[in-house]
C-alpha cells in the first residue's frame, strides 16, 4: 500500500510554492455516522490518501487479504472565487469514494470500473436570481395576456358570465404564453452563458454541471408539455371551425324540355354548376396546413450547419471554440445547456431566414397562396363565410364583379381583361373599394338562425353524397334531400345578409381602433348588430397553419431539443422532428377535410 500527498503548484519560478490539497473521504465514519456526506461544517478532511489498500483485509502478515479496498471514484473539485474578474479559484479539494473488492474478484482478474473526474463550479446565485426575476416578470405578462385572450374569447363567444368553460379556456390560453416565456428566458440565459464562457480571456464563468442543469431540464420539459397543450388546442379549434361557401351565381335562363306528349313543352331553370364551389373547397383544403417554412429544408439545413459545418462542437463544456475536433485529442463532454443553445439558435436562425425569404421574396415575386385563394374566390363568384367562434369569424368577399362565373373560357378572359383595364367596378365589398377580407362580429340572431338552418346539414348528413348502384335507401334519400334543402336555404340566408336584404339582421363596416388591433380584442360588447372590420388582407389565416407559424416554430424547436436531450444526437432529433411535424400536418389535413365536408356539404371524395 502506498500513501500519496497531493499539492497544487502556485506562482512561477523562482517564487513558486506548494499548496496542500485536502482530501474528503466519503466513506469516513465518526461515531457510526458518515460525516463527510453531510454538511460542509462537519467534514473531516485529511492530507494523505491511497489508491489500493491490500493490507486491511489481512488477518496476519503472511495471509492473503480477504478483500482489497480501492479508490472507486476520485473527483477533483475546483470552484471559482465569488465576485472576481481575475479568474481566481478557491483552494481545490479531492473527493474519494472507496469500495471493497472481494478475494474472488481480484484473484480471477475481474476488471473493476474506476473513475477520475475534475469538476468545475461557481456560485451562480446572482445569475440564477436574474433568471428567476425575468421569469417572474414574464410569467406575469403571460398571465395578463392569457386573461386578455380569455376576455376576447368570451366576448366573441357571446358569454356574459364566467363559467367553468371560461376557466378551462383561461388555463389553456395560458399554456402557450407561459411555454413561450420559459423558452425565451431559458434560451436567452443558455445562449448568453455559452457566448460569455467561450469568449472569456480569464476564467470568470463555468458552464453548469449535470446537477446544476437539473432545473434547466425541468423548465424546458415543462415548456414542451405546455406547448403541446397549446398545439392540441390550436388543432381542435381549427378542425371544428364553422365554414360555408356562398355561391353568388344565378341561373342564366331556362331551357325547354319535351312533356309527356309532343304538344307539351315545359320550361326548366338551368341549374347552377356546383364545380366552382368544389374548386374553391379543394383550394381551401390544400392551404389548411401550408406553412411559411419548408419542413424538410428546415431540418436538412439545420443538420448541415450542426453536423457538417461543426456548430455542434461549440457545445463542449471547455473554453475551446473550434468547429473541427480531432478525435485523437482530448474529447470534452458536451454541456446539455450548450447543446440547447447551439441547437435552438441554429434551428431558429434557419427558420427566420426561411420566413424572411418567404415573406419578402417568394410571396412577392413567385406565389402567395393566401392572396391567390382570395383571387380564386373572386373569379369563381364564391364567398367564404368562416365562424371561428360563436359570434366571431372572417369573411372573404368573392362576389364576381361581372356577376357571372359559370361560363366559357372566352367570356372569363374578356371579364378579366375589362377588369384589368378598370372598365369594371372594384372587387371589394364596399363601392370603390378593393377590400375583400374582413373580420366579423356577428349578432346573436344570425348565429341562432344559422345553427337552426344548419342542423339538418350537420346531424343528418350522409357520409358521402354519391353512393354506388343499389346502395341508396329511401331513408338516405330523405336525409340527403334535407341536407340539400338546408344548403340552399343557408346559401340564400347568408347572401341576403351580405346584401343587407334582411330586415332585422344587418351589419356595418368600419375600421378597428389601433388599440383593438394591438390587443386583438374589441373594446365594446359584441354584438347586437353585425360589424365587419377591414383587415390586412389575410386575417382569416388564423384558422390555418399559415397564420400560426410562431406557435409551430417554437413547438418544433422545443421538440428538436427535447429529443436531443434524451438521445444526445442531432441527426436522430432532426429525423424524429420531421416525422412528428409531418404527422401533425397529416392530422390537420384529415380533420380539416372531414370538417369541410361536414360543414359545407362538399362530398369528401371531391376533396383531393
Amino acid at each position: 500500500m502506498e500513501l500519496w500527498d497531493l499539492f497544487l503548484v502556485q506562482g512561477e519560478e523562482p517564487n513558486e510554492s506548494l499548496l496542500p490539497v485536502p482530501v474528503l473521504v466519503l466513506n469516513y465514519e465518526q461515531n457510526g455516522e458518515k460525516v463527510n456526506q453531510g454538511n460542509a461544517e462537519d467534514w473531516q478532511l485529511t492530507r494523505r490518501f491511497y489508491l489500493v489498500d491490500n493490507v486491511v483485509g489481512k488477518t496476519d502478515s503472511g495471509s492473503v487479504a480477504s478483500f482489497v479496498r480501492y479508490a472507486k471514484q476520485i473527483q477533483l473539485v475546483i470552484k471559482l472565487r465569488d465576485n472576481t474578474a481575475l479568474g481566481q479559484i478557491n483552494p481545490p479539494y479531492l473527493v474519494i469514494e472507496y469500495a471493497d473488492l472481494p478475494k474472488k474478484s481480484y484473484t480471477d482478474d475481474v476488471q473493476i470500473p474506476a473513475s477520475f473526474s475534475v469538476t468545475y463550479s461557481m456560485n451562480r446565485g446572482k445569475y440564477n436570481g436574474d433568471v428567476e426575476a425575468a421569469m417572474i416578470v414574464l410569467a406575469g405578462a403571460a398571465g395578463l395576456y392569457a386573461c386578455l385572450r380569455t376576455w376576447g374569447w368570451s366576448k366573441r363567444s357571446g358569454r356574459i358570465a364566467i363559467d367553468f368553460l371560461t376557466l378551462i379556456k383561461l388555463v389553456v390560453f395560458a399554456c402557450g404564453p407561459v411555454a413561450t416565456m420559459f423558452f425565451v428566458v431559458q434560451f436567452g440565459a443558455a445562449f448568453w452563458w455559452l457566448i460569455v464562457f467561450k469568449n472569456q480571456s480569464k476564467v470568470m464563468f463555468i458552464m453548469p454541471n449535470d446537477d446544476e442543469e437539473f432545473n434547466f431540464i425541468i423548465y424546458m420539459s415543462c415548456a414542451f408539455a405546455l406547448k403541446c397543450i397549446d398545439l392540441v388546442h390550436l388543432l381542435v379549434n381549427q378542425v371544428t371551425v364553422d365554414i360555408f361557401f356562398i355561391d353568388w351565381e344565378k341561373p342564366r335562363g331556362k331551357i325547354n324540355s319535351p312533356g309527356p306528349s309532343e304538344a307539351e313543352v315545359s320550361a326548366k331553370t338551368i341549374p347552377v354548376s356546383i364545380w366552382r364551389t368544389y374548386l374553391v373547397a379543394n383550394e381551401w383544403n390544400e392551404i389548411q396546413s401550408v406553412r411559411k417554412i419548408n419542413p424538410i429544408l428546415q431540418i436538412v439545413t439545420a443538420l448541415f450547419f450542426l453536423k457538417v459545418v461543426g456548430f455542434e462542437n461549440l457545445a463542449t463544456a471547455d473554453p475551446n471554440a473550434n468547429f473541427r475536433v480531432n478525435a485523437a485529442e482530448y474529447d470534452c463532454p458536451d454541456s446539455r445547456m450548450g447543446r440547447f443553445a447551439i441547437g435552438a439558435s441554429v434551428y431558429l436562425t434557419v427558420a427566420v431566414v426561411q420566413w424572411a425569404f418567404f415573406a419578402f421574396i417568394y410571396e412577392r415575386c413567385l406565389a402567395d397562396k393566401i392572396r391567390q385563394f382570395v383571387d380564386l374566390c373572386s373569379v369563381s363568384n364564391v364567398s367564404v363565410f368562416i365562424m371561428q367562434y360563436q359570434q366571431w369569424g372572417y369573411y372573404i368577399h368573392g362576389r364576381s364583379v361581372s356577376g357571372v362565373a359559370d361560363t366559357d373560357m372566352l367570356e372569363i378572359y374578356q371579364q378579366l381583361k375589362r377588369e384589368e383595364q378598370s372598365l369594371r367596378q372594384t372587387r371589394g365589398l364596399l363601392p370603390n373599394s378593393d377590400q375583400q377580407t374582413f373580420q366579423m362580429g356577428l349578432p346573436k340572431k344570425l348565429r341562432a338562425h344559422y345553427d337552426r338552418i344548419l342542423a339538418p346539414l350537420t346531424a343528418n348528413q350522409p357520409a358521402q353524397m354519391i353512393g354506388g348502384v343499389g346502395q341508396a335507401s329511401s331513408a338516405t334519400d330523405r336525409r340527403f334531400e334535407q341536407c340539400i334543402q338546408a344548403y340552399v336555404t343557408i346559401n340564400k340566408f347568408l347572401s341576403s345578409f351580405i346584401d343587407h336584404a334582411l330586415k332585422d339582421l344587418d351589419y356595418v363596416t368600419k375600421d378597428k381602433l389601433l388599440l383593438e388591433n394591438v390587443l386583438d380584442v374589441e373594446l365594446y360588447d359584441l354584438f347586437e348588430s353585425g360589424i365587419f372590420f377591414s383587415d390586412n388582407g389575410h386575417s382569416f389565416d388564423k384558422v390555418l397553419f399559415y397564420g400560426n407559424e410562431l406557435t409551430l416554430i417554437i413547438f418544433d424547436v422545443l421538440l428538436f431539443c427535447i429529443i436531443d436531450f434524451a438521445a444526445h444526437d442531432f441527426v436522430l432529433a432532426g429525423i424524429l422532428t420531421y416525422l412528428i411535424t409531418q404527422g401533425i400536418a397529416k392530422l390537420r389535413d384529415s380533420g380539416g377535410r372531414q370538417n369541410l365536408a361536414k360543414k359545407t356539404l362538399v362530398d369528401q371524395r371531391f376533396l383531393i
